[in-house]
């Protein structure tokens, strides 16, 4: 959509998973789609944070992932084969790549958090 600046990237680009993707075919094979819990670490503050931890975990289920270009748009980061964009903001926009659906109380309490956010 070209909101955020950034591309989407699968994750067999940016690891040694014995595709022929010119990467080191030493390193350890990901699986994909990436599946399960994973710790989020804010990288700077925002109001969807409220009452969640920083590094708190979250529920994944991706193949792809955001690889964002403005540090001041990122405010989660994952690692999964290499550190990815996990939680992007700007403006009245906040984007997740887990599923707060999935990710029992975290989860719960930034939907919350959402419902509540006046945008600012």
């Amino acid at each position: 959509l070209n909101i955020l600046a950034g591309t989407v990237r699968h994750f067999n680009t940016v690891c040694g998973n014995g595709h022929d993707n010119g990467h080191d075919k030493n390193l350890p094979r990901l699986k994909i789609p990436h599946m399960g819990w994973n710790r989020v670490r804010h990288t700077r503050d925002h109001p969807l944070w409220h009452r969640i931890a920083d590094s708190e975990r979250f529920y994944f289920v991706h193949s792809y992932f955001a690889a964002g270009e403005v540090d001041a748009e990122i405010v989660g980061e994952c690692d999964y084969g290499g550190t990815f964009t996990a939680a992007a903001a700007r403006d009245n926009l906040f984007a997740v790549q887990f599923h707060p659906e999935k990710s029992q109380a975290a989860g719960l309490r930034l939907l919350k958090n959402f419902i509540n956010w006046n945008g600012d």
